[in-house]
């Protein structure tokens, strides 16, 4: 945490400097920013950005709220709004009403994003873009990486910024589990010794299809073939194991599979109280920040599936009809700062991994970059060596339906 701190001291004192450098320049701005943004740093200025985001976690608001909101009152005069949603879809089909009714000034500047919504909105002509690469941040992104230009397969064209990435990781108590699981088969093994000691959310909690997607493509060839536009034939013949698998495990979860915890946290509550002895999620240091919390035992661990782990790039995008498109992309282009991402992959708060191209930056915020802290969670490195990419959404769509129908009901 110390050297964290240290570094953001550096950077925002590099920073300044920039800034009192380009003040002789007018409206210039900072260097590297060029004039077409500086344009939008000043009409920015004393407004409001609408940032519309799932408010279902305390350390993403915590984030937003304690860091972010007053860095962008301070540095650009703009009152960042954070609009709490319960699912970004209620957003999307806001947006999707509004296009449909011709409204062409709306309510939502900013939105966080990716995935199903995304395309959802794209199909509809709903993002205002190209105007991601645009951003003076953007020189830290990797563009040319699929991770980074395909959002769950789809272009992203420019239409989004990317804000953060998540890593599917598995986690273990390692003082009543020796040997984890570490595939789909080994997992059977493990809950017909173990019954009861292991679940996994019901779709479609984002967790419980990762999961399902993790053994899809465990069972069934690994990630190629589900980069590709869905393959009625190609799902017909492959998900049917995936299907056999979940049942057959069935018997042996929590409470004999007559229910499933309904979201991650409710699974993180069972694994905190030592009803199960594996647990699962996205955020890859959300172990240790339990462990730090007290919440979960000191014996906790993080851990890998062979093959790599699902990884995804989150995003904002900007609506259509935005009332306020230029404070958007200038909140978008701090989002994406060195500075706010080492601040937002702190394990202490959010701990969200960051999207930026280490080797793009400059030295001094390369290694709080690089680290992950804490012997609950595991080294950056060895999360980005084992990345694999998500299947489109079509075919997660179509594995969530099968699930509900020959898992669930039967």
């Amino acid at each position: 945490m110390r050297s964290i701190v240290l570094v953001m001291f550096l950077l925002a004192a590099a920073s300044l400097l920039a800034a009192c450098g380009g003040a002789g320049d007018g409206d210039a701005g900072a260097p590297g920013e060029g004039r077409a943004f500086a344009d939008l740093r000043k009409e920015a200025r004393g407004t409001t950005v609408n940032f519309h985001l799932y408010g279902g976690d305390d350390a993403i608001n915590a984030y937003v709220d304690d860091y972010v909101t007053p860095r962008l009152k301070k540095e650009y005069s703009i009152k960042l709004n954070r609009v709490p949603l319960t699912d970004t879809a209620d957003a999307v089909n806001k947006l999707v009403n509004e296009k449909a009714a011709g409204k062409e000034e709306g309510t939502i500047d900013l939105v966080w994003i990716n995935g199903e919504n995304f395309a959802t909105g794209a199909e509809a002509d709903l993002w205002f873009g190209p105007w991601a690469e645009r951003l003076p941040n953007a020189r830290y992104i990797d563009w040319e990486s699929p991770s980074i230009n395909r959002d769950f397969g789809l272009p992203v064209e420019g239409r989004e910024a990317p804000w953060g990435r998540a890593q599917f990781v598995m986690i273990y108590d390692s003082a009543k589990v020796e040997d984890p699981p570490k595939n789909m088969e080994e997992l059977q093994e493990w809950t017909e010794e173990n019954p009861g000691r292991f679940t996994y959310p019901a779709p479609p909690d984002f967790t419980g299809n990762a999961f399902i997607e993790q053994a899809l493509y465990d069972l069934a060839g690994g990630p190629e073939a589900y980069q590709k536009p869905f393959d009625e034939a190609v799902f017909a013949e492959n998900s049917p194991e995936v299907y056999e698998f979940v049942n057959g495990i069935e018997p042996n979860l929590w409470r004999e599979g007559e229910t499933y915890p309904e979201s991650s946290a409710k699974l993180d509550e069972l694994y905190q109280n030592g009803e199960v002895h594996l647990s699962m999620g996205y955020n890859p240091q959300l172990a240790q920040r339990q462990v730090d919390k007290g919440l979960f035992p000191e014996s906790t661990r993080t851990y890998l599936l062979e093959g790599g782990t699902l990884s995804n790039t989150h995003y904002v995008a900007v609506p259509f009809n935005s009332p306020n498109k230029a404070g958007a992309q200038v909140v978008a282009n701090f989002l994406q700062g060195p500075e706010a991402q080492i601040a937002k992959q702190d394990p202490e708060g959010w701990g969200d991994l960051t999207t930026l191209d280490v080797d793009r930056l400059p030295a001094d915020a390369r290694g709080a970059l690089t680290e992950t802290g804490g012997r609950a969670a595991l080294p950056a490195d060895v999360l980005q060596k084992n990345r694999v990419p998500e299947a489109r959404s079509e075919w997660l769509l179509q594995l969530e339906d099968g699930w509900q129908e020959k898992v669930l009901k039967e």
